[in-house]
């Protein structure tokens, strides 16, 4: 229908609107098609937050990780899911040196809740699993003796 009408357009130099249902038709499909994605996007949403949240806390603790070494002290990390952060603190001294916030819609699951960071290099060996609310989880590992931290996508 609206193909005719363009091609009458064309044809007879005369400007045809288009119907009531015609309109109506194409909202509709428009809106079948919104309700489909919204979940496609919710969840590409709820999965890219969490990829990005694993990496903000991954660089975070290969940061204190290399500040523990540079300064000869030994630096731990403390995370809290029940109030939503995770902050860090030179060992001996109560002042936090950084606070960073937990998004809501994810939940840290892991045995150690503080994780220390030598002077030596050496990292506290722990498992550290990021879940969101589609059930998509991200486990983040410490090298133990070796330093470092590595990103595991399951």
């Amino acid at each position: 229908m609206v193909l005719k009408a363009i091609t009458m357009t064309l044809v007879t130099g005369k400007i045809k609107g288009l119907t009531f249902i015609e309109v109506l038709f194409v909202v509709i499909i428009i809106g079948i098609l919104t309700i489909v994605s919204l979940p496609n996007f919710r969840k590409t949403f709820n999965n890219l937050q969490l990829k990005s949240f694993a990496q903000e806390l991954q660089a975070s603790m290969n940061y204190l990780h290399q500040r523990s070494v540079i300064e000869g002290k030994i630096i731990y990390l403390n995370i809290d899911d029940e109030k939503k952060e995770y902050f860090a603190k030179i060992k001996g001294n109560s002042e936090r040196l950084r606070t960073y916030r937990i998004p809501n819609d994810i939940k840290i699951e892991t045995e150690q809740k503080e994780i220390l960071f030598y002077p030596d290099g050496s990292i506290d060996k722990v498992i550290i699993k990021l879940i969101n609310l589609d059930n998509q989880n991200i486990t983040l590992t410490t090298k133990g003796v070796f330093g470092g931290v590595k990103i595991q996508s399951q």
